[in-house]
């Protein structure tokens, strides 16, 4: 066997602390996987404002009048100068 030749209580400190250190990381890495795998992120909508007006509009969410002038309120807002 073999003792260190009478190295101390140090050496068992270390030695205890890093065993906990890495059994820490390899707990941690299991719990990113599982949650990574278990609740993936879903991907960020890109839909268009005039898309969802229509969408609203084919669902029946909204009137024909209030599509209009959505749609006019969202041209006159793209073509307005941005106020800095």
């Amino acid at each position: 066997m073999f003792y260190m030749h009478d190295a101390g209580w140090g050496w068992w400190l270390l030695m205890s602390i890093g065993m906990v250190a890495f059994w820490s990381l390899i707990i941690y890495g299991i719990v990113l996987l599982v949650r990574g795998q278990t609740n993936p992120r879903e991907p960020e909508s890109r839909e268009l404002p005039t898309e969802i007006l229509k969408r609203r509009l084919a669902a029946g969410e909204i009137s024909i009048d209030e599509y209009e002038q959505l749609r006019e309120t969202l041209e006159e807002a793209r073509h307005a100068p941005i106020a800095a």
